[in-house]
């Protein structure tokens, strides 16, 4: 099932953008890899790399500064 919700959202730009504050780390890349192999569209990697980003800098700054106290 989750295969098939992720190539919904490589189908619809508005869709992809709506959804991505929903999706998992892991969901992020499998969707840069599925671009990749798939249509290699510039912008939609580029979207979805930045949200990407924006989890694991916020998940790697979280453990981090678990490692203070």
């Amino acid at each position: 099932m989750e295969q098939m919700m992720l190539e919904a959202l490589l189908n619809d730009y508005n869709l992809l953008n709506n959804q991505l504050s929903s999706l998992t780390e892991e969901q992020l890349w499998k969707l840069i890899e599925m671009e990749i192999a798939g249509r290699k569209r510039k912008s939609f990697i580029e979207r979805i790399h930045q949200r990407y980003s924006k989890l694991k800098t916020a998940r790697e700054r979280d453990e981090i500064f678990g490692r203070l106290k």
